[in-house]
Parts: structure tokens; sequence; C-alpha cells
């Protein structure tokens, strides 16, 4: 197909289209790739010559169907602006593409306006991320920023009503302990309350785990378009990934050894071995029920039509989820994908063709809060029941020596368990980041995450509406 019929073709669309919502909703498989928008010193047109055949090979792919994710993790202000580089680029077909709105320094009102603008335009997919600490920064820097949550971003931008648009929400699967397992499993379902329209799953490489996020989604009997995303590993990312340099991606020992192992063979059996492993995996994740997988670690334009073709042929050996399942363990050879200690799964059999009814009992799994957290949480529930009710000042001295209180201008203890937020580095009030470690601790602070505290708390009580219903309001500044 040329550039000038893609270009007639694509020059009729209806305004109430979206390509991307109508294909996951007639079960099309859909592959997405990666682009991340050019540092803010890139003139324009430059940023927009140098993507132009990453964005036709897209627009020419047949069978499956293929679009492009934007991406920006940079600070703000340290990229070009998203919507205005994605308008450049893509002249045609907008409603294929996904724009990925961050919350780190954002606003709503700046994200909706975003939003506004870029619906105008013609894209109609988006996708919220609360944001990440900056790789090097200290917990003390990250404390100086906000972080508006993708909670809340979900909430806004589907309040806004804007038409034919889809939604989506991230989720981190890979974890390892009952605290962030279920952290992450009820901050999802929090999200799909406030109006995700579909999940991407962050990148890893534990089969189980994929499956895992299905099954917890078919024990709800939900029934929502999920994105497997994918990292291609280049030599450098995969040195990054052993040593930890990817906040939320914990690898087993057995695995980081394997990368290790391949890093060490000539540049062209490195990349064959992975052009193997995302043949394996996105087969994997079709066959496990996801919608699409999306691709990252590729700007090389030549190495993505191989990756495309490597999928595609894929599909093809692999037509049975049994023929999937042989090969799969077979490629990794028996290795333990779990970061021991730190081993555990909602569900028994995963990888089995048998629909669980139930997951696994967790609760056994979980300590029990302290004595001074259960004495703590029922005092600040006895002084600070009206809490968010009345002005933040109130009682600010007795907050800080019973919860820690940061001063923040609106106070949120009551839809939080009475574990205050801002004791969070990001101060997250929705849920879990899912960057912690995979024990469980804070990826910034020598300490567990937050939400281990709430989850006590919460499974203690049996009671965890405050960790998936609603959403917390956010706070305009950070004390």
């Amino acid at each position: 197909m040329t550039r000038e019929s893609i270009q007639l073709e694509m020059n009729f669309d209806g305004t109430n289209e979206n390509r991307f919502k109508q294909r996951f909703d007639l079960g099309e498989f859909q592959l997405i790739a990666e682009l991340p928008v050019p540092s803010a010193d890139t003139p324009l047109a430059d940023a927009v010559r140098r993507a132009s055949d990453f964005e036709y090979l897209v627009h020419s792919q047949e069978g499956p169907k293929a679009s492009i994710a934007f991406v920006n993790e940079a600070p703000a202000g340290y990229a070009l602006d998203m919507v205005q580089f994605a308008t450049e680029l893509c002249k045609y077909s907008r409603d294929r593409h996904i724009l990925y709105l961050h919350g780190r320094d954002n606003s709503l009102k700046d994200i909706l306006e975003s939003v506004r603008h870029a619906h105008s335009e013609g894209f109609k997919n988006f996708c919220a991320v609360t944001g990440s600490a900056v790789p090097g920064e200290s917990e003390a820097e990250t404390r100086k920023h906000v972080f508006l949550e993708s909670v809340n971003i979900l909430g806004a931008i589907r309040d806004a009503a804007l038409p034919s648009i889809s939604i989506g929400a991230t989720v981190n699967p890979y974890q390892y302990t009952p605290e962030s397992a279920l952290a992450q499993s009820f901050k999802m379902f929090r999200k799909l309350a406030n109006g995700a329209d579909y999940l991407v799953a962050q990148y890893g490489w534990d089969m189980m785990k994929l499956q895992e996020m299905i099954w917890n989604l078919f024990r709800r009997e939900i029934n929502i378009p999920t994105v497997a995303r994918l990292m291609f590993l280049t030599p450098d990312n995969a040195e990054q990934v052993c040593a930890g340099g990817f906040h939320g991606v914990n690898i087993s020992p057995d695995f980081e050894k394997l990368l290790k192992i391949e890093r060490a063979h000539s540049f062209a059996q490195f990349e064959a071995a992975q052009l193997r492993r995302i043949q394996i995996h996105a087969a994997g994740a079709r066959l496990l029920g996801f919608s699409a997988v999306q691709i990252a670690g590729i700007t090389n334009v030549a190495l993505l039509e191989t990756v495309f073709q490597k999928i595609r042929e894929a599909f093809q050996e692999f037509k049975t989820f049994e023929d999937w399942r042989t090969a799969y363990r077979e490629y990794y050879d028996r290795l333990d994908m779990a970061p021991y200690p730190n081993e555990f799964y909602l569900f028994d059999k995963l990888l089995e063709t048998d629909l669980p009814t139930e997951p696994l009992s967790f609760e056994s799994g979980i300590r029990p809060p302290t004595g001074s957290e259960k004495f703590r949480r029922k005092l600040a529930g006895a002084l600070f029941a009206n809490a968010d009710k009345l002005p933040a000042r109130e009682r600010r001295l007795t907050k800080k020596l019973l919860v820690s209180c940061r001063s923040c201008n609106l106070c949120r203890l009551p839809l939080t368990d009475y574990v205050c937020p801002e004791t969070c580095p990001k101060g997250l009030a929705n849920g879990s980041c899912g960057c912690n470690k995979a024990d469980n601790g804070c990826e910034l602070m020598s300490a567990e995450c937050v939400y281990a505290k709430r989850l006590r708390i919460a499974n203690s009580r049996v009671d965890y509406s405050s960790l998936e219903d609603g959403a917390v309001p956010p706070i305009e500044d950070r004390p």
C-alpha cells in the first residue's frame, strides 16, 4: 500500500469514528508501537521528519492492524508538546492512536485542556498515568512534585463526556507479595470504576502474572479490553533491567542470569534471542485473552518492521494454548520467573486451561496490623472522622503527632483509613504506584510501601472498600 492510497483512504473518515475502540469491540487483535515524544530542544519539523517512516510503517500494517502510543515520561517542560507533535506527525486516521497523559506536575485543568485540544484534532484514545520519580531522584526531591493520580485523571475525562473517546489506565500485575499484589488489584478495580475503558499492563516477562490479571478480571465478570506491554530488550536496556533501573520492573535471579548470558554473546545472537522472546510473549498474550500488545523499546523503523513480521509469524506458529505453553516452558527451561523469596500468586494452577472460580485465600498471607497501628487507627477514627469536611488546619498538631500529618490544604484522612497519603513520597491517596521493589519496599525510601499498612488495616476489618471504591480527591499543592 502506497502513501497516496493511505491518504486517499483516510480522507473521508466520519467524525464519530474511533477505529481503535471499534477493533476492540470487534475482537480484532492489535499491535501498538510506542513512540517517545522527542526532547524539547528538538525542532518540531526535525522531530516529525525523523518519525515519519515510523508512522508510515504503523499505518501500512495489515492483519493485525497497528497503532502508535505516544509516550512522554520526561519531567514537565523537557519534551515537545505531545498533542502538537502527534498532530503534525499523523495527518490521517488519528483515531487509531493513543496519547499517554502523565500526572506528574500536571493539573486537572491542564490535562483537560490537552485532551480537548487533542480531541478537536481527531485523537480519541488516551491512557492515564500517574507518573514516576525521575531516575536518580531522591525522596526529598520527589516530594517537591505534585503527582496527579490516574484515578482522578480518568474521572475528569469521563465527566468531560467528549464523544467517541476511549480512556485507558495502566496496571502493574508483576507484584509478588500479598500486600503489593492486592494493592494493585484493588487499584485496578478503582480505575475501572472511575472510567477506564481498557487496561494496559506494565512490561514484564512472567506470563503467569499476565494470566493472573486476566483471571482477576474474569472472577469479577469484567470483560474489558486488555493490552500487554512488552519491552524489546537491547543490550543497554537489558543491563538497566538487571540493575533495577526501571521502577516497578522486578525480575527473578534466574532471568537476570539468563539476560547476562545473552549479553555476553554477539549482538546478532542477542538480537535473535530477543526476537524469539517477543514472539513467544506476544503470542502468549493473545492466547491468554489479551486484546493487543504494546511494544516498548524500539525506535528503529527497520527493527520495528522485523518485530511486526516476527509477531505475525508467531501467531501462525502457535495455534493453540497448549502448543504455546509447551514452547514457553521449553524456552525458559524451568527458570523461576518470580523474584525469590517473593513468589505470591493470587491463583493456583496458572497457565492451565481451566478457569478459576475463586482466588487463593490471601488473608493469611497478610500479617496483622501492629498494636500501634491498631491503636492509632482507632484513635484517629474517633478524633478525625469529619476531617475531610473541616478546614485542614483543624487539630493539625494532633494529626502530626498521631498520623504524621504534613499540613496539606485538604485533609483526606477519613477517605484513606486514617493513613496520611502524604507519608507516601508521591502523595498517592488512591492506591499504590506499582513502582515498589520486589519485597514491597518503597522505590524511594527504605521502608515498605505505605499501602501495606492500609492493606493490613483493611484486612483486619475485612473491609476493602476504601481501597477500591470512589476516588479520593487530589490536593492542589503538596506541603
